[in-house]
């Protein structure tokens, strides 16, 4: 029987978390939000006191306020800032990034309702007006504009590339045109405590803007890492092995990932996410596998030995390095989402952690199950104790394992009870939405259920 590589077997890096990604960083930034976001708000009432205007006018005028904060921050958020990003995961920041940017139309929506019910209707229905309610018109149309293409986006079948470039120029103009709009009608702003808050919100956003659109660039490409291997795993999966080529290579926890942007001519110049494939414990490389399922991917098998890539990462809390408590672990893959649970797998075998793991892996054909011998050694070690089902939607007709599509039913098959078990998720979107639907339905904690998407 294969021995399991053990600690003092391989060089052995210990994965340690960064300050920010603890949970009490997290909540102070949780408690931070709600201030920053209020504080231009808070300061105007302070500094403009008594007004002119109708209450009803008023609470108008403030919705927008708050409006326009949240759409400043909103390009910190997006800025893939690691501090703001570790203790909650880029899934769970993007998605706060929706929520607020659908928060900032509803009040924006209050605030034109208000004033025109408190002032003239002919505000929204009059040809003639001034020019700075024409541009908060503008600003009005380009907001429910750039919503709508970001949550349907899918259906309009926008590639990746050109929905960023429309999502950018779209949200500088969100940037530029209601701070026109809001010094042009406002007397608010006239006093030096107003500009002092108001002011910077613009300033605060196009920097986060710049940072993660140029200067981050710059410095990512004089750091690239560069490429040491390509191997082909199964058709049309590829598996990518890096070096850091100036700095130390990152810390990272297994299972994360991370984006990657190739330098190389033979490859489209893209940034896209790939899950880390490799062990922590991998000192001195990173592995990513990577599957051709659209234009940039398709290209991936083109790379060569010596081609530089930019690494910008690592992201996301899918690992159980997060919950150190969890035993009794299930993995459930399809595809390539098999590739940060192998790296979870590994980082386990390499720390000799004894943990029962019952990997449940869905393929379409035996070709396409990547890893497989590697599996089978570690299933035949002791560390960790893993058992290993492998599921095929088309199998050959001498096929022992499972059969069909995955789906709740054969998770309950193959686990018993659901009550001991924690698992950890990773297929595509319908799939994953399944099999979460039906282990809610079955009464799983969604505490102890943790997924990673292919995408976001």
């Amino acid at each position: 029987m294969e021995q399991c590589p053990r600690i003092r077997d391989v060089p052995f890096m210990l994965y340690h978390a960064p300050w920010f990604a603890r949970a009490a960083w997290g909540a102070m930034l949780c408690a931070a939000y709600p201030l920053l976001i209020l504080t231009p708000l808070a300061v105007l009432s302070i500094t403009s006191p008594t007004s002119q205007r109708a209450w009803i006018v008023e609470v108008g005028v403030d919705c927008a306020v708050v409006a326009f904060t949240i759409l400043a921050f909103q390009f910190v958020i997006s800025a893939r800032l690691r501090w703001i990003e570790a203790p909650f995961g880029l899934d769970v920041v993007l998605q706060f990034h929706r929520t607020m940017a659908l928060a900032a139309v509803g009040l924006l929506c209050i605030h034109v309702l208000l004033i025109a019910s408190g002032e003239s209707w002919g505000l929204l229905t009059r040809w003639r007006v001034r020019w700075p309610i024409w541009v908060g018109r503008l600003a009005l149309l380009i907001l429910f504009t750039h919503v709508a293409v970001a949550i349907f986006r899918g259906g309009l079948r926008l590639r990746y590339e050109m929905w960023r470039r429309i999502h950018n120029i779209g949200a500088l103009l969100l940037l530029g045109l209601p701070f026109v709009h809001s010094l042009a009608t406002g007397h608010d702003f006239e006093s030096k405590g107003a500009k002092i808050v108001w002011s910077p919100l613009p300033l605060i956003a196009l920097s986060a803007w710049t940072y993660g659109r140029w200067v981050r660039t710059w410095m990512l490409e004089r750091n690239a890492y560069r490429v040491v291997s390509i191997d082909s795993e199964a058709p049309r999966v590829w598996t990518i092995t890096v070096k850091p080529t100036r700095r130390q290579l990152m810390n990272f926890a297994p299972g994360q990932f991370q984006f990657l942007r190739p330098l190389a001519t033979s490859v489209l110049s893209q940034e896209h996410p790939f899950s880390i494939a490799s062990s922590p414990s991998a000192t001195g490389q990173i592995s990513l596998t990577i599957k051709e399922c659209g234009d940039f991917t398709s290209t991936i098998g083109h790379l060569q030995p010596g081609d530089l890539a930019s690494i910008h990462g690592p992201f996301g809390r899918f690992s159980h390095v997060f919950h150190p408590d969890d035993d009794n672990l299930v993995f459930v893959a399809a595809g390539v989402g098999i590739t940060p649970l192998m790296s979870m797998l590994r980082y386990m075998r390499d720390r000799a952690d004894p943990r029962p793991v019952l990997l449940i892996y869905a393929n379409r054909s035996v070709a396409d199950i990547v890893f497989r011998r590697e599996l089978e050694s570690i299933e035949s070690s002791s560390f960790p104790a893993l058992k290993t089902v492998h599921i095929l939607a088309q199998p050959p007709a001498d096929w022992v394992d499972r059969r069909g599509r995955l789906d709740t039913e054969h998770l309950r098959s193959l686990c018993g009870s659901f009550s001991d078990k924690v698992f950890y998720i990773c297929c595509p979107t319908l799939m994953m939405a399944g099999l979460i639907r039906g282990l809610r339905k079955a009464g799983v904690d969604p505490e102890r259920i943790h997924a990673d998407y292919f995408g976001f």
